[in-house]
């Protein structure tokens, strides 16, 4: 379901663009392509149901009053050797997972999931000038790490923030899905399926 951002409120967006081929029990396809039911390959949870799908287009106007919801590219290779196998273009919150030794001196995991506005500067990872975009959500039952273009990302977290900065219809519609998560009990069930690592500005996780 499309829901245009409404000027004036000033919205978070955490998902993929279409193109991005998403691993599923049927082998790879395009994240506009996939349906509620499908079986997706998760990290840690095997094959995994898709509950819920949305997609939100951002118009030349949008992207105008909201230049911080600019897609960002991530160039075939730029995470390491072919990570991802192919570029790809995701929305600046949504996070990527990193798994470096490096890692352990920013945080104390193994791997951490990082937003890809933290990644633009090295070679391979900018911010994307375009007149419009579309961005599409893929949720769970909890919190997930999917396969995509050959790299691991998370699937949509429905935060507090998250939630309030959709469009009326996307709330609604994902509110009447998950009734519980208008409780911070049911909002705690989503919890970040890796620790969410924010870089300081003079750290680079990614050459």
């Amino acid at each position: 379901m499309a829901d245009q951002i409404q000027i004036g409120r000033p919205p978070v967006v955490a998902c993929f663009t279409p193109g991005t081929l998403i691993a599923t029990v049927r082998g790879e396809v395009a994240v506009e392509a996939l349906a509620v039911d499908d079986r997706i390959v998760t990290r840690d949870n095997g094959l995994q149901p898709l509950r819920w799908i949305s997609r939100r287009r951002l118009d030349h106007a949008t992207l105008a009053a909201f230049p911080h919801l600019k897609p960002v590219l991530i160039e075939k290779g730029s995470l390491g050797p072919d990570l991802p196998d192919r570029d790809m273009m995701v929305s600046p919150n949504h996070r990527i997972l990193v798994s470096r030794d490096r890692t352990a001196l920013h945080f104390d995991a193994p791997e951490v999931l990082v937003a890809a506005k933290h990644l633009v500067g090295p070679r391979g990872i900018r911010e994307v000038e375009c007149s419009g975009t579309t961005y599409l959500h893929l949720m769970f039952d909890r919190h997930e790490v999917v396969l995509a273009n050959g790299a691991w990302t998370e699937s949509f977290q429905p935060t507090a923030r998250l939630v309030h900065g959709m469009g009326n219809a996307q709330r609604t519609e994902l509110l009447e899905l998950f009734p519980e998560l208008r409780s911070p009990e049911g909002q705690a069930a989503f919890a970040p399926a890796r620790p969410v690592h924010v870089p300081q500005p003079e750290r680079v996780l990614v050459r």
